[in-house]
């Protein structure tokens, strides 16, 4: 789900060898998507799931059906929907209190997605800030707090 929402992500290459997986930063431009692998969720995957799209419905406009869809699409669902409701957590906790615009909900929403996948340092570094400031995006980062999952790729 995480591979269609950003610019340039770490990914955790796996080829055919035994040989350890190497994490470089990628476009996901050129990456193929996966077919769907579950035909169906389970009614709490829905669930959770309808809670992540509702969190997320201002600055990520796709539809709970494509939502949906892009998680049958997932190996291991349960695992990213785990990262995705952290994901919402630390969005709802940043955001509770503060009013901010939409370009600024999209940068905090690109900060977490982002996070998800690498450590804060990492992200303050890749990313381009265009709207807050980095004492900002620092602030948005700590409420993100599990470990940065990259998204695994099999070259094929």
């Amino acid at each position: 789900m995480r591979l269609f929402l950003v610019l340039l992500i770490p990914i955790v290459f796996f080829s055919s060898c035994k040989k350890q997986p190497e994490t470089k930063i990628i476009d996901p431009n050129e990456i193929s998507i996966h077919e769907i692998v579950h035909d169906t969720l389970t009614a709490k995957q829905i669930e959770d799931i309808t809670k992540i799209h509702s969190t997320f419905a201002e600055v990520d406009t796709t539809s709970l059906e494509n939502t949906l869809n892009d998680f049958k699409r997932d190996l291991n669902p349960d695992d990213e929907i785990q990262i995705w409701l952290q994901m919402a957590n630390a969005y709802q906790s940043y955001m509770k209190g503060k009013n901010k615009t939409l370009e600024q909900k999209k940068e905090v929403y690109k900060l977490i997605l982002s996070r998800s996948m690498m450590s804060s340092e990492e992200v303050i570094q890749n990313l381009d800030l265009k709207i807050l400031s980095k004492k900002e995006a620092e602030e948005v980062l700590s409420f993100y707090t599990d470990n940065p999952m990259p998204i695994r790729v099999i070259e094929e």
